[in-house]
Formats: structure tokens, sequence, C-alpha cells
């Protein structure tokens, strides 16, 4: 039996959620494939830094994942995508340690040519930049604005090595931009504030810390890689993965779902959704029970099927 959905939850919010749990998913491919390291950075997002104080970010949100805090900001822009991102570059540049002036006060010839024009899609080996004029990425730890030597460096990279706390050498700033459809620049931001252990966040084996939706099924051997929920906002989002073929599982949700007592809902045509929702619309399963509303989105690669799960009220 199927449902038109009468009112869709905080659309933009849970959007923008559903963001953060498609960057963090693909980070985790990072650890098997480092062809994918820009993709994977591409979607990650977040911010405490103030885009150039016009403003236009909303406060920063704290946002649990797999145990972990991040904080969220999200915020749109008139600027073009290449001046924001020149604006987080530059605040990277300021807060970074500036290794790559230490460095080049060496004068060494082979390490100069890094910077050498068109070799380097950013100005210094601590900052990360990639992107074009629909979007991109600036990424960087925080050291604060003192100045960096090797040896500290290399003692505060041993630190975070040895713990995993990724905040006994900085904290991280990773700012996403992107062309919105109706003109404009969209802006996502994510920042590390204190203890971010990254070895606990994705563990080799069983689930990932954290806890299922309430009333979700679990298909056979799937496995939780990803929990994440907002301070004081009742959405949830999961991410899963099993081997084995999409169409089984989506299938099984929606048998699955409906003996547990959810009615599945159809996504109505004529009103537009967020874009991170819109563009999934064919691989999604919705599904209402009282006050609240459940997304399920399927993707399938090499054999692998990973469902995003995603409650909202």
């Amino acid at each position: 039996m199927f449902r038109r959905i009468r009112h869709l939850p905080q659309l933009t919010r849970l959007g923008a959620f559903m963001v953060t749990g498609m960057l963090v998913t693909a980070v985790v491919s990072v650890r098997s494939a480092r062809a994918q390291v820009n993709e994977g950075l591409r979607h990650l997002a977040r911010q405490l830094m103030p885009y150039a104080e016009q403003g236009v970010m909303e406060s920063p949100r704290r946002v649990v994942i797999n145990g972990e805090s991040l904080y969220l900001s999200m915020g749109t822009t008139r600027d073009g995508v290449a001046a924001v991102l020149d604006y987080y570059e530059a605040r990277c540049a300021r807060s970074s340690g500036h290794l790559s002036e230490s460095l080049r006060a060496l004068d060494h010839a082979s390490f100069n040519q890094l910077w050498t024009p068109g070799s380097r899609r950013a100005a210094s080996i601590e900052t990360v930049r990639f992107g074009d004029a629909d979007g991109g990425y600036v990424a960087c730890l925080d050291v604060g604005e003192t100045r960096l030597n090797p040896q500290e460096i290399l003692r505060r990279a041993e630190a975070m090595v040895a713990s995993g706390d990724l905040s006994r050498y900085g904290e991280l700033r990773y700012a996403y931009v992107t062309r919105s459809t109706t003109g404009g620049t969209r802006i996502l931001t994510v920042a590390t504030q204190g203890q971010f252990n990254v070895l606990r966040l994705f563990p080799e084996q069983g689930d990932a810390p954290g806890a299922d939706i309430p009333g979700l099924a679990r298909y056979p051997q799937m496995r939780r890689v990803i929990s994440a929920y907002e301070d004081g906002i009742p959405n949830k989002l999961g991410v899963y993965t099993v081997r084995a073929p999409a169409a089984q599982v989506r299938t099984y949700y929606r048998d699955e779902m409906a003996r547990r007592g959810w009615t599945v809902l159809d996504l109505p045509r004529g009103r537009q959704l967020p874009p991170e929702i819109e563009a999934r619309r064919d691989r999604m399963v919705a599904f209402e029970k009282g006050q609240e509303t459940l997304f399920l989105v399927f993707d399938h690669t090499d054999g692998v099927t990973s469902m995003m799960s995603l409650l909202g009220r």
C-alpha cells in the first residue's frame, strides 16, 4: 500500500544531514583505495570558521558520527566557487603551522619546484585544495597561528599516529563548496574541536560505534559502518554495507519494513526536493509510521550494496 507524502520533515536540514553521511561514507572508501582520496574529501564537510565575516554561515551544530564529534555548518553566498575556495585556503594558510615557509627557507631547489606554476592545486603542503568552477574543497589541520618547525611537526605527527587522536596534531578544518542550481554558492563546512580519534571511527570488523534507528530491520550479514545524529534534533542516520544484489536488499526492506508497520510513501514528483534527495529519488524508498519518516537510499558497487537510512520527524 502506498501513501503520498503529506509533509516532508525539515527537508533542507535532512538534506544537509544526508550530505554529511555521504561525505563520511566516501571517506571510508579511502581506507582501501588511494585513488578515491579526492572524491572522498570532496564529500566531507563542515566548519567553525565563519565565511568572510559576512554572517552567511549558520551557527555550528554538533553531529556525532560513530561516537566522535564534528561541528557542522551550512550557508550560501553570492560569491563564486573560486572566491570562496580562495578565502578558506587563506584561512588555512594562517593557521596550519607555516611548514611550507619553513621548508622553503632551506632553499632546496627540488623542494621549491613543488610550487612552480601549475604543479599544485594549493600553495602549501599543509593545505589541500581541489576543485573547479562548479565545486571543490579546502582542508587543513588548524594548529593556531604559531609557526611550527619541522621537528615540532614530526613530534605532533608521531603523537597523532600513536594515539589515533587527530587533536594531538591539530583541529580539522574543511570547507566543501558547490555552485547552486539557483545561483550563488552553497557552503558546507566541517570542523573538529578537541579529541577526535580516527582509529575508533571505522573498525576493521563488526559494527561501527553507535546504534541502529529503532525499528530498522537488518538484512542478514549487513554491517553498520556509520551511525550519526545531531544534538537536539530527532533526525538519525545510519550507513550499512552487505555483499548482496541491490535489488534483493531493496525488496527485503520494502517487505520487512511493511511487516513492521511502516507504510511505503510516494515521493511527490510535483514538489522540488533538496538536491541531495532529488538526485537519489530513483534509488530511494520512503516509509512513514506515526510522526516519523524513514528514507532508505541504496547504492551498489563492486558486488557490495550500501544502504543509507535517514530518520526524520
